[in-house]
């Protein structure tokens, strides 16, 4: 319950985050293609994950129509990317020359990847509030964990990966238990006896 919890927060969080940055680039500029709620609109329309086993079908039968954008940084990208992958680090991503790159791929399905998963669904929702085309997927969790699951060796039980997806059942791992004892109190009437606790956890580590 705690890491469904946690998981609930962090996903809250990192959706406020993404309205502020929304919002401020709505309010400081007026070269957006789409009103707030026309983002929200495309934002909730239809699903916009791409899984590990779409990803292993377009790069093994090498599919058209396809654009893969790496959000991550220049020096990362160098050392291994997706074949045929186009390099916008996401902090240049509105940079005019990378809005007319995209543009001009606008009838592609467009795939953003990043370091994390939620880099690149801030970099989608960046871009559909940009005006382009809403044909913008999110590969799921990253590039490490795509590149080895989806790429390398696909694993049917990855298919659907994506970040928010608790990977482990934890509660099932980690047998934690709290035994209490009570000892004898020699304290005088009215005193609350002593109550001592001893949390006994599962032995070694990850």
């Amino acid at each position: 319950m705690d890491s469904t919890r946690n998981l609930n927060i962090i996903s809250l969080m990192a959706f406020a985050f993404v309205a502020i940055i929304v919002a401020i680039n709505l309010f400081t500029t007026n070269h957006y293609g789409r009103s707030g709620n026309e983002v929200v609109s495309a934002l909730s329309a239809g699903h916009n994950l791409l899984g590990y086993d779409q990803l292993s079908d377009i790069v093994s039968n090498n599919k058209p129509g396809y654009l893969f954008i790496d959000l991550r940084p220049r020096e990362e990208f160098a050392t291994d990317h997706l074949a045929g992958a186009i390099n916008i680090p996401f902090d240049e991503l509105l940079n005019k020359k990378h809005i007319r790159t995209l543009k001009h791929y606008n009838d592609n399905v467009t795939v953003l990847y990043a370091g994390t998963e939620s880099i690149a669904h801030s970099a989608r929702l960046l871009l559909l509030a940009k005006g382009l085309s809403e044909n913008i997927l999110v590969l799921g969790g990253n590039y490490e964990t795509a590149k080895a699951h989806g790429i390398d060796e696909f694993s049917p039980s990855w298919a659907r990966y994506h970040e928010e997806k608790a990977r482990f059942d934890y509660n099932r791992y980690m047998n934690t238990s709290v035994t209490q004892s009570t000892t004898q109190s020699t304290a005088p009437a009215g005193i609350i006896p002593a109550v001592n606790m001893e949390v006994k956890g599962a032995k070694g580590g990850c």
